[in-house]
């Protein structure tokens, strides 16, 4: 009998460290785990990446490798990013989120068939400003990685402008994406066949702050790969002097 009772004792204590877990899981809503991966990105850091992007196109071409630079500033609503591609097709802007979105335009030595056209992305792609858009739903939870090492929240985000969306899969650990569906639409054949794909491959921590070093993207263009070899970034509201230095 006292072995009985002590499995019973038992068996209530495992009951209920797996509900105290299952609660642990379902404490953040949507919104709420959204908020907690968008105060991590935003937090008074400033990144710079200095690599090469690499294309190829739908018929197997490979281009020459091209430099890509990028820079930004990142504090709490609003991320100042600036990508700059060969050394001289330059795009800077300010994205402001919060209360009111609002993007503004910096710099912009782009012209008709420049780098970026050629690829087919914009430079706002690489900014995570994504990030921001307005929340519409959660789906099932998804795996991602290897061995589906990576366990994500997947989102689907819209654009303040109302014409774009993207399906986001946000790591739980860490909360920041892992891959993101840019849709034209949100009908599920559009949710099928997105316009352009991106996926971070592989990421680095410098200072604390963790930063891409390798993703890949696809769209109607081809298959993109960006290596970032030299990195720097800090947890700091100054920024150094020559951070939007990225041309030649």
């Amino acid at each position: 009998m006292k072995k009985l009772a002590f499995l019973s004792v038992l068996f209530i204590f495992l009951i209920q460290g797996f509900a105290q877990n299952d609660k642990k899981e379902a404490v953040l809503d949507s919104e709420e785990f959204l908020e907690e991966c968008r105060k991590q990105l935003l937090s008074n850091c400033w990144i710079k990446l200095d690599g090469k992007l690499m294309h190829r196109d739908p018929d197997g071409k490979r281009s020459r490798p091209v430099k890509l630079k990028c820079s930004a500033q990142l504090v709490p609503n609003k991320i100042t990013f600036k990508a700059t591609l060969g050394g001289k097709d330059s795009y800077k802007a300010e994205h402001i989120f919060g209360q009111k979105h609002d993007t503004k335009e910096l710099e912009n030595t782009l012209k008709v068939g420049n780098g970026f056209d050629k690829v087919g992305i914009k430079p706002a792609d690489l900014s995570l400003a994504f990030m921001y858009w307005d929340y519409i739903k959660e789906y099932d939870r998804d795996r991602l990685g290897v061995l589906d090492a990576y366990k994500c929240r997947v989102f689907l985000l819209a654009n303040p402008d109302g014409k774009n969306f993207v399906k986001v899969w946000m790591s739980e650990k860490h909360k920041g994406p892992l891959q993101v569906h840019w849709l034209k639409g949100i009908k599920k054949a559009d949710q099928e066949n997105p316009q352009q794909v991106l996926e971070f491959k592989d990421f680095a921590e410098k200072n604390n702050v963790w930063v891409p070093l390798e993703s890949k993207i696809t769209n109607s263009k081809g298959e993109l790969q960006i290596r970032f070899t030299e990195v720097d970034a800090a947890f700091s509201s100054k920024v150094p002097a020559d951070l939007y230095k990225t041309e030649d």
